[in-house]
């Protein structure tokens, strides 16, 4: 089972992440304009599309979103207390934190929610991918800025995600059966479909710019534990005390066991907080994720 999920759901995901690594390496291929694209555009448009053809309940979508709510609250406690013990004060802890409460749900959790579960998983994985970045645009942005910008600038930066208006559009045309136009709703479904495809060689890309200074390992190690071992079993704790059962259980916990998100490395350099340790974090539970998700997937199926 082990080696049949990680060739036919992880290994396809490595293989296209790694040809935009190379990509980005041989050709310092700028990922802003892409991951602009991405971000107006074919995200957006995955989210509204998912939402308004997706079967969830109102109940189940409420439930999934306090799951990750609470998968990251524990996990900033946890990163707190760990980050003091290892003697970590400032920006030092904030960048600890960053890299291990903010998981890639979008570029890595998105593929591998459909490329397991299917369109039905991919509905929720979306869930889960809007929720955790309208946190990192507003908590995580806050964690690495603290003392540097006000609370109100962190809320402007998350109100200008257009996922989070696409998201209860698609739901008021599936709910309130809002009529919109075939050649309408073809465009926003062809833009979707390019959305994961894209999000993953953005990562590649992503990673190869990524800083190589050198890194405090015990603190990218610690986080990357933390990521990809605490915050699973933090989301399986929750999905038992929020009654998540079947596939929205399996895909909760994908979303709580993916490894740090490249947006957290983006913040932290726009902050200067440490950007080091976080990219270091990302690089390596990036490349650890590829046996601990094949495991979890191997559980969980």
């Amino acid at each position: 089972m082990f080696i049949e999920i990680f060739t036919t759901v992880v290994l396809p995901l490595a293989v296209i992440v790694s040809l935009a690594f190379v990509l980005g390496r041989v050709s310092r291929l700028d990922s802003t304009p892409i991951a602009r694209v991405s971000f107006y555009l074919f995200n957006p448009s995955l989210a509204f599309v998912s939402m308004a053809s997706t079967t969830v309940t109102a109940d189940l979508l409420g439930r999934l979103v306090l799951y990750k709510i609470g998968v990251f609250a524990l996990m900033v406690v946890l990163s707190a207390f760990v980050a003091w013990r290892l003697g970590m004060v400032g920006p030092g802890a904030s960048a600890f934190m960053l890299g291990a409460t903010l998981g890639n749900s979008g570029n890595y959790g998105l593929f591998v929610a459909e490329a397991a579960f299917g369109a039905a998983g991919l509905s929720l994985a979306v869930i889960c991918y809007v929720t955790d970045n309208l946190l990192a645009n507003s908590a995580g942005v806050y964690l690495a800025a603290r003392g540097r910008t006000t609370a109100r600038s962190s809320v402007i930066q998350m109100f200008r995600n257009p996922a989070l208006y696409a998201v209860p559009l698609g739901l008021a045309v599936n709910r309130l059966g809002w009529p919109v136009a075939p050649p309408v709703m073809r465009v926003f479904e062809m833009l979707g479909r390019a959305a994961v495809p894209t999000m993953l060689v953005v990562l590649g890309l992503q990673l190869a710019m990524l800083p190589r200074n050198q890194w405090n390992w015990t603190a990218v190690g610690s986080a990357s534990v933390l990521r990809l071992v605490a915050a699973p079993l933090f989301g399986l704790l929750l999905a038992t005390m929020l009654g998540l059962t079947g596939l929205a259980r399996q895909v909760g916990l994908l979303a709580a066991a993916v490894p740090t998100a490249v947006l957290a490395s983006i913040i932290a350099a726009r902050y200067d907080t440490e950007p080091g340790l976080v990219a270091g974090t990302v690089m390596v539970t990036s490349i650890a994720s590829l046996i601990t998700v094949t495991a979890l997937l191997s559980w969980i199926y």
